[in-house]
């Protein structure tokens, strides 16, 4: 049965900045507790069900009316997930799935990248106007160097700002649609919900899988994105769900955060059955706590500096053509001399820094304690 849930508009949607504003925590931790936390670097599931009794969470289909063939990975692999799978995800719905995938990298542009998250590989970058690639020349288990370049003649593509001692590197994303952003997100989140909740997301299941609700219910697909600079990096990506303690409370009853290269990713899981009475035209919005970003005992001069801000992702068209852009911090004098690296030899040579004339930087990322 489907909700009567037309534009649930979610409200207070704010920025938040993890000054650990006690208000703000104050307010999310009086309305929500933690139900479930994973690592994907410790779960390990070892005692899979024999393919012909496994069952599709999302289809509810089973053996031999779909298949099982495939790893399916509870958190997408592309963000660095290898240990975390699960055996309830059949060949059918992993294939939708894996396109929502897609959208997701194409969404992350060049991080992954940068950052050498390996999913069956660390991925090539190349910018979709074709003005920058990206991709690693040197790795071990301490230091990535990554590099990247220009074409098309010396183009607008890197902008070397020597008051704030930056570099600022331009690229177009390739195209994405929105949802399935935020439907990617909901796949791992309904992953691993507390089995004891499922009955209740059964529209969730429907509304993952097919396209034909998406226009009808909309305005619940804002994610909250935390952001660290790229010196900063999970060791592997985490998942965790918070659910609100009074199920009275005209909240959205779950809260999904998942921790993964450089970002914290926030949405709201809608659909959940003991919800349907706040979904109504008449109820008016669903209000929205959103969790401030959580880095355990770390302190913050460890984790560097962090915007956070929200995204509409209820769009059902494909965006081309979003340009992002990366800074990379440099030392005072890298803009008074260059220095030139022999690829064959490693041979050092020096002259004077020339922004015009650089079509290539190499990026080294070292890996500290």
């Amino acid at each position: 049965m489907e909700p009567d849930m037309i534009n649930a508009t979610v409200i207070n949607a704010h920025y938040y900045y993890p000054a650990y504003e006690q208000e703000m925590a104050d307010k999310f931790f009086n309305a929500y507790h933690l139900e479930t936390e994973e690592n994907c670097a410790v779960v390990q599931i070892s005692e899979f069900k024999d393919r012909k009794d496994r069952v599709c969470r999302f289809c509810h289909k089973k053996s031999p009316y779909v298949s099982f063939h495939k790893n399916a990975h509870v958190v997408s692999e592309m963000l660095g997930n290898k240990r975390f799978q699960s055996d309830f995800e059949c060949d059918d719905c992993n294939a939708i799935f894996s396109r929502y995938e897609n959208d997701l990298a194409n969404y992350l542009g060049i991080v992954r990248t940068v950052q050498s998250v390996k999913g069956k590989k660390i991925p090539k970058f190349k910018s979709a106007d074709k003005k920058l690639s990206a991709h690693v020349i040197k790795e071990d288990e301490i230091t990535n160097v990554v590099e990247f370049r220009r074409f098309e003649g010396l183009n607008e593509t890197f902008e070397f700002d020597k008051e704030n001692k930056q570099t600022i590197v331009k690229y177009t994303k390739a195209p994405y649609t929105p949802l399935h952003v935020y439907k990617a997100l909901l796949k791992m989140a309904l992953s691993v919900v507390d089995p004891k909740h499922l009955p209740d997301y059964n529209f969730a299941f429907e509304f993952l899988r097919t396209k034909k609700h998406d226009e009808k219910f909309s305005g619940f697909a804002i994610l909250i994105r935390s952001t660290m600079s790229l010196t900063f990096q999970f060791p592997s990506p985490t998942v965790m769900i918070f659910r609100k303690k009074d199920a009275n409370a005209k909240l959205f009853s779950h809260i999904f955060l998942l921790y993964a290269q450089n970002s914290i990713f926030q949405i709201i899981m809608p659909f959940y059955l003991k919800d349907r009475a706040f979904y109504t035209p008449t109820s008016g919005p669903v209000d929205t706590i959103w969790c401030p970003p959580l880095f355990g005992n770390k302190s913050l001069s460890q984790i560097g500096p962090i915007s956070s801000l929200s995204f509409n992702l209820n769009g059902t068209e494909k965006i081309y053509n979003e340009i992002e852009s990366i800074k990379i911090q440099a030392l005072g004098e890298d803009f008074e001399i260059s220095k030139i690296i022999n690829k064959e030899t490693g041979e050092i040579t020096e002259r004077k820094f020339d922004g015009n004339k650089i079509i290539g930087i190499d990026l080294m990322m070292r890996q500290i304690e």
